[in-house]
């Protein structure tokens, strides 16, 4: 019984199982235990020029200046600048700080620093009465009377995430941003506490929640993405369907091809068979298009908000797929098998982030080159970033791909000719 040990099948399939194994624990566990914020762009629009504005901008600059900072910041000029920016992910997120930012915090100011001369002006007039009929006396209680006549207003802050442009990164701003206006408000509130402390003063309620909250900071969600589009994973998972489907297609056909080759012997595709691959391609991609379309929209009810141009891409991006894996195919046979799969596990681990989120290795060597990854781009660019053009770097990525894969389809014709003219 424990003869099975001797035959050379199992240890093949041990060392297989370990492979399998270590391939999906790289791109799994590797690529997300990896995983931290580093410089993630985002927008910084400032429409005050006051003094207190340009403190909060260096204040916030200087954070993003160390070496290990999260944000990074892009000025921009206009608040209506920012929908081209997150249509081109320039940035995922941005901050504005609106107009009438340093008035609001002068006003602030200002209110505390009369409730202080007015407190001061009482505790004179309990110990010395007299001092109260003085012209000083009244010119200072008339100060104090116009500087807290009306409650300060909270100076205003505009936060947004661009959520379509990567849930993953959303999800993080949507907690960070609001972090960062809460100490940029503790700052301004110790400030006011170390005065009201140090002067003896007591405030009320409605008075407190203007000073101790002295930043108003509102939310708003860019390209927001609803639960039916399956909380921001419909692009990922569209493109792992583009590619099984690709790959489940790409095999058979090739296997076909190779079973009726009548023009060669030698185990390679003729021209002929090439361009037949690529016919019957076309087709293939058309059907993956289809299916899912039928799947994602018809059965799922998945917003698809223009089905011709979805239809288009799902083809193209299915067809490019398609003739990658036809080409590993007919350069290298089944032996090139387990390149496609090294892919596709590998661009797994990565495609729901953004490169500032991955260690330089994951960023450098696996996100940047794997082709999946411009397909994920251009399906979260379609589905959910509704003035972004797919005619980008990212377009142009997988059609360079697919005329390269296409070009080394009908060179695997002439390797075995090659050789015997040698």
């Amino acid at each position: 019984m424990l003869n099975v040990f001797k035959r050379k099948n199992i240890w093949l399939g041990m060392l297989a199982a370990i492979i399998i194994i270590g391939l999906f624990a790289f791109a799994q566990v590797g690529a997300r235990s990896t995983v931290k914020l580093h410089h993630l762009p985002l927008a910084l629009v400032v429409n005050d020029q006051g003094k207190d504005t340009k403190n909060v901008v260096k204040t916030l600059q200087n954070e993003s200046h160390k070496k290990n900072a999260e944000i990074k910041w892009v000025k921009v000029k206009r608040t209506s600048s920012l929908t081209k920016g997150f249509a081109e992910r320039k940035y995922y997120g941005a901050v504005v700080i609106n107009s009438g930012f340093t008035q609001a915090i002068n006003q602030q100011t200002r209110y505390l620093k009369g409730k202080v001369i007015a407190k001061k002006l009482d505790l004179l007039a309990a110990k010395t009465p007299a001092l109260t009929e003085t012209q000083p006396f009244q010119q200072q209680k008339v100060i104090a009377s116009s500087l807290t006549s009306k409650l300060p207003e909270q100076a205003r802050i505009s936060l947004y995430v661009s959520q379509g442009s990567n849930v993953t990164a959303a999800n993080i701003l949507m907690t960070a941003l609001p972090e960062m206006t809460n100490r940029l408000n503790q700052k301004i509130t110790n400030q006011y506490n170390r005065i009201a402390t140090k002067s003896g003063l007591t405030l009320t309620s409605q008075e407190w929640s203007s000073l101790q909250t002295p930043i108003n900071a509102t939310m708003t969600k860019r390209n927001s993405v609803s639960t039916k589009e399956i909380s921001g994973m419909a692009p990922f998972l569209i493109t792992i369907f583009c590619w099984l489907g690709s790959l489940i297609f790409s095999l058979l056909n090739w296997r076909d091809h190779s079973k009726n080759e009548m023009n060669r012997s030698d185990g390679r595709l003729s021209i002929t068979s090439v361009t037949s691959q690529l016919i019957s391609g076309i087709a293939i991609a058309t059907v993956i298009a289809v299916s899912i379309y039928f799947f994602i929209k018809i059965c799922y009810s998945v917003p698809v908000h223009d089905p011709q141009n979805f239809l288009l891409l799902m083809g193209f991006i299915a067809f490019v797929f398609y003739a990658l894996q036809s080409a590993v195919l007919d350069l290298l046979g089944l032996k090139g098998w387990p390149l496609l799969l090294v892919i596709w596990i590998g661009s797994m681990g990565v495609i729901t982030f953004i490169p500032q989120m991955l260690s330089p290795f994951y960023h450098n060597y696996v996100y940047d080159i794997t082709p999946i990854r411009f397909a994920n781009d251009l399906i979260t660019n379609q589905m959910y970033i509704r003035d972004a053009s797919i005619t980008g770097t990212s377009m142009m990525a997988l059609l360079y791909l697919g005329l390269a894969s296409i070009a080394v389809m009908y060179g695997s014709t002439l390797i075995r000719k090659a050789k015997k003219a040698a």
